[in-house]
């Protein structure tokens, strides 16, 4: 068994109707405005940017005839430069899956920018870092974690000797050689570049921030990859205390990590910790999705195991029965899901010694396996010697619970 805006402005109002002139308000000159100019420079421009082949097939000739002009070393080439390599990752984004071919354009533009950059403004100065994180960038996003890390490297390097990056920026490229080295397979290495970022988030940001909390649920994920429970359960316990302090103990995101937590604990054996979190959880979540969902039945399950696991069948019992329940209503009485709930309730109650429920349970089962695969399901016969076992214990498990004979 296994856990498992509304637009701006108001168009079409009519205009007010024509009143009396007023000598002394008298008509605007020609070619002046009727109202004061009103930029509404205090408000976001949120108006999205449109790009469009053919506005970059302009920065392509821009770039070419800036580069005849004024040299492909010019600062001018190299800002025209830098923003056409940009342009082509933003269009990687729209392209298939493992395709690449606007990455391998972008790259060798920002690999000439590099050039320049080194030569005129130095290895550690901000355009040149700036080139560097995004040549590591877009290898990482053609999925070359290790092309990119030279470059994210370097990058990073160049920050802590570059007073004039900004410290937020700074944090976000060791997050992306984090991101580099694990798809590299080096864990190790991607953990403690996380640490630092988490750690240089948490003296930046503000608590609760949505990056501060994005970035210590990544640092959990990598721990828990890493099998490093410790870590991985103290992190935890402090995501579960800013869920509750800031979003409250009854939010859906507080329910979801404690069931995080509970999760560690049972990894760790530790079982009455497990239990308890668990069944937080399962309150939580039987409040907000209902006690026959299928966002419930998996909690239900965790927990049914958990107390199988600590020698309590008795007490899994029930919670075994909802997720069944939870599985019938949600998925329906043949699906793969519910059959598993199915068989997870059989073995609780071969645990607790309920040998006739264990047999009807299991004598429904082969009804669902023969509907669903007919009389040659693969999966019959093992669940036929099964059911003969039991029966061949009913005598048995009956004679345990008989009260003894009088004697003569």
């Amino acid at each position: 068994m296994f856990r498992r805006k509304r637009a701006k402005g108001t168009p079409g109002t009519p205009a007010s109707p024509a009143g009396p002139e007023n000598p002394e308000d008298p008509p605007p000159e020609p070619g002046t405005p009727a109202d004061p100019l009103d930029l509404r420079l205090d408000e976001p421009d949120d108006t999205p940017i449109h790009l469009s082949m053919d506005s970059t097939l302009r920065m392509r000739e821009e770039l070419a005839e800036a580069e005849r002009r004024l040299g492909p070393g010019h600062e001018d080439v190299l800002r025209l430069r830098h923003n056409y390599a940009f342009t082509l990752c933003i269009w990687s984004a729209a392209a298939p899956p493992g395709e690449t071919y606007m990455l391998d354009r972008a790259i060798p533009l920002m690999l000439e920018n590099l050039t320049h950059q080194s030569a005129t403004m130095g290895p550690h100065a901000r355009d040149t870092l700036i080139t560097l994180q995004g040549i590591g960038a877009a290898h990482l996003s053609a999925e070359r974690p290790a092309e990119a890390i030279p470059y994210l490297e370097r990058a990073v390097e160049g920050s802590e000797l570059n007073p004039d990056l900004d410290e937020e920026q700074s944090l976000a490229w060791r997050e992306k050689l984090s991101d580099a080295y694990a798809g590299a397979g080096r864990a190790d290495r991607a953990i403690a570049r996380l640490e630092e970022t988490v750690a240089g988030s948490r003296r930046l940001l503000p608590p609760g921030g949505e990056r501060l909390e994005a970035r210590k649920q990544k640092l959990f994920t990598a721990y828990r990859e890493a099998g490093r429970l410790p870590e991985a359960t103290a992190l935890c316990l402090e995501i579960v205390a800013d869920k509750e302090r800031y979003y409250g103990p009854d939010h859906l995101d507080t329910y979801i990590w404690v069931d995080n937590l509970a999760h560690l604990h049972h990894d760790a054996r530790d079982l009455d910790a497990a239990i308890a979190c668990y069944e937080r959880a399962v309150h939580g979540f039987e409040r907000i999705h209902g006690a026959d969902s299928d966002e419930i039945s998996y909690r239900y399950h965790n927990l049914a195991i958990a107390h199988l696991e600590a020698g309590r069948p008795e007490r899994a019992l029930p919670y075994l029965k909802a997720a069944l329940a939870a599985r019938e209503h949600t998925l329906g009485p043949d699906h793969v899901g519910t059959l598993d709930a199915l068989i997870s309730l059989i073995s609780g109650y071969d645990q607790a010694g309920r040998i006739e429920e264990a047999i009807a349970a299991t004598e429904r089962l082969i009804g669902a396996l023969e509907r669903i695969g007919g009389p040659t399901h693969p999966k019959l016969p093992e669940v036929r010697t099964y059911l003969d076992q039991l029966r061949r214990a009913l005598p048995r498990s009956r004679a345990a619970v008989l009260p003894p004979r009088d004697a003569p």
